[in-house]
């Protein structure tokens, strides 16, 4: 499988498909698998990475803590050893929280910025929600267990089924890298400390939000406060939960490709 070497971090990570290079960023908890839903159609047209964050996956390291920005600075270092020029940046959740770092610290680098169901900083609801999940991890609690509390966070009531959360529960049982206490609460403690607020407003690249109405995690609000701050932005909304790449797999691609299509056109020489 392959892997990179980034200081004391060994790195797990696909490239799929051909065209301009687009980077994924997962969220809290989730692995490289959790863009399945859209990958294969961003793919058709683009390069697309996607890699274990930090804390998740086959990714492994010291175990030591580390905040946002190291794993933006990592995840550009990764970009670049790969050769992977000017990409857009796709960031989820915890993910957006890093994409927007990157966007701050390597605004030359890239080529634009989508930020799905994210946030300036953590909410406060949110902050209870998965304090309890680590709690849950200390506790000593079922992988499968764990994922029945988070799914009613992730998914709309629409969306949510017991088949779902059956096969999410056998998933999370048979999952051959699940991630470890020592990783969710090294994940978690990076997001506690995110707060974009003193420099969000600098921003300048051409930034697509995508919101859900009914996600629970990262507010409507939420997605509204990044789209005051980022000058230029413009802010989606999809009838989703949090997890709504997985839930709205067409729409939210739809969205990231007439985004990238918007900018090919705007610089296009004539």
């Amino acid at each position: 499988m392959p892997n990179i070497q980034i200081e004391k971090t060994n790195y797990y990570y696909e490239l799929h498909g051909n065209g301009d290079p687009v980077v994924l960023i997962n969220g809290l908890k989730a692995d490289h698998t959790g863009w399945m839903p859209v990958l294969d159609m961003l793919a058709k047209d683009h390069t697309v990475l996607v890699f274990d964050n930090l804390g998740a996956g086959q990714t492994t390291d010291n175990g030591e803590p580390f905040n946002v920005e190291k794993m933006a600075d990592e995840t550009m270092e990764l970009v670049k050893k790969l050769g992977l020029d000017m990409p857009h940046i796709v960031g989820h959740s915890l993910g957006g929280a890093v994409a927007q770092s990157i966007a701050y610290r390597y605004a030359n680098d890239i080529k634009s910025l989508a930020l799905c169901n994210t946030f300036i900083k953590f909410n406060d609801v949110s902050k209870s929600v998965f304090t309890a999940v680590l709690d849950m991890h200390k506790a000593g609690d079922s992988q499968a267990n764990i994922m029945s509390k988070i799914l009613p966070w992730a998914f709309s009531e629409e969306f949510l089924s017991p088949e779902l959360e059956e096969i999410v529960r056998q998933g999370s049982n048979d999952n051959p890298y699940p991630q470890t206490t020592l990783g969710y609460e090294r994940q978690l403690n990076a997001l506690y400390s995110f707060n974009a607020e003193p420099w969000v407003s600098s921003i300048s690249l051409p930034t697509l939000i995508v919101s859900a109405e009914k996600d629970k995690i990262a507010l409507p609000s939420d997605a509204q406060e990044l789209a005051d701050h980022i000058k230029g932005a413009k802010l989606v909304k999809l009838n989703a939960g949090h997890a709504s790449q997985v839930e709205r797999p067409v729409e939210f691609i739809a969205e990231l490709m007439s985004f990238f299509s918007e900018l090919t056109c705007a610089y296009r020489p004539y």
